[in-house]
């Protein structure tokens, strides 16, 4: 790996490997990350698709391009932001919600209880044509992943 400030660059193994997991687990073709790159911070994978020749010159980085995934006990879990931005893309593992109810109870931080055709795992969830995000779905339900930062309240949606 090569160093970027704070960052490693991913070898081309590594991005192998994480292209071989976003195919396999969601289907997104690999040609779809030709321009990018992907770094680590921590344990953490970061997706970029800026110069990269240019950040030699920079001295100090907080924050190159967006986080896309971190590893979990579940597996590697997709960011939201990552998701949002991607998951057009994907052509497995993609739930879509049924009604404003489910909505609700998923971007609220809940818990969808009822079967959906996918594997069990992290899936990408999707209300009519909007992306939403990561869910962690199992004989449980689905379950949301969205960052407490991002989620609805449902007395917003109550009538007053």
């Amino acid at each position: 790996m090569q160093s970027s400030g704070r960052y490693e660059i991913c070898s081309r193994n590594e991005k192998e490997s994480l292209l071989d997991y976003l195919e396999e687990k969601f289907g997104i073709p690999r040609e779809i990350f030709k321009d990018y790159t992907f770094l680590k911070k921590g344990k953490n994978v970061w997706i970029f698709s800026g110069d990269l020749e240019a950040l030699s010159e920079v001295r100090r980085i907080e924050i190159i391009g967006i986080k896309a995934l971190s590893p979990t006990k579940s597996g590697l879990k997709p960011t939201t932001t990552f998701v949002q931005i991607f998951g057009k893309f994907a052509r497995k593992n993609v739930v879509e919600l049924k009604d404003e109810n489910e909505l609700i109870e998923f971007a609220s931080g809940g818990i969808v209880k009822r079967k959906f055709n996918a594997e069990p795992g992290y899936v990408i969830v999707k209300y009519g044509d909007d992306i939403l995000g990561c869910g962690l779905y199992s004989h449980t339900g689905l379950i949301s992943q969205i960052p407490r930062g991002r989620r609805v309240e449902e007395k917003w949606f109550k009538e007053q």
